[in-house]
């Protein structure tokens, strides 16, 4: 019994601290007016969102791993490296995929006029206000993808994404 006691210790605030973020993200979508059901689907596909987002980033490391030692020989087999770049290619089409169904999904629940402010708020919660690379440039900002994939703005998640530049609206952060 004695043994437990630290290990509960160490979970407790960690039990605190995500319950909190679940707490903050609930009273963010009531601001914005959702009611109960609507908030609960949204921390829904958050969720879910999350657990196949940690799943194809360990398997894009594990296939960078392995791509890495078929590359150890000083002859290595092409053909097993070119397939380790296909599968990597592959899980990183599903994983854009995943994020577009998710902001498609968060979009029709939370609404057009309220979507952008509930992703300038993800991004301060996650910390991915000034991630350099992190998420495409919005248009005409250099190297970008026409439309971006989580703003209609045209960077990954909102109005002034990460390299959309400020919020004064200057100019972009990264080229």
């Amino acid at each position: 019994m004695r043994r437990f006691i630290p290990f509960v210790l160490l979970l407790l605030p960690a039990a605190l601290f995500a319950q909190s973020f679940k707490e903050q993200d609930s009273a963010m979508l009531k601001k914005l007016g959702l009611n109960d059901s609507r908030v609960a689907q949204v921390l829904d596909i958050q969720s879910k969102t999350r657990a196949a987002v940690r799943q194809d980033a360990v398997q894009i490391r594990l296939l960078h791993a392995q791509m890495e030692k078929a590359l150890l020989p000083s002859s290595p087999n092409m053909q097993d490296v070119n397939g380790y770049i296909t599968q990597i290619s592959q899980t990183r089409a599903d994983l854009m995929k995943t994020f577009v169904g998710a902001r498609v999904q968060l979009r029709q629940i939370i609404g057009d006029d309220n979507f952008p402010a509930y992703t300038r708020y993800l991004m301060h919660r996650y910390g991915m206000e000034r991630r350099p690379g992190f998420f495409m440039h919005r248009p005409g900002a250099g190297n970008q993808v026409p439309g971006g994939m989580m703003g209609a703005e045209g960077s990954m998640m909102g109005d002034n994404g990460p390299m959309g530049g400020d919020a004064n609206g200057d100019e972009p952060l990264v080229d």
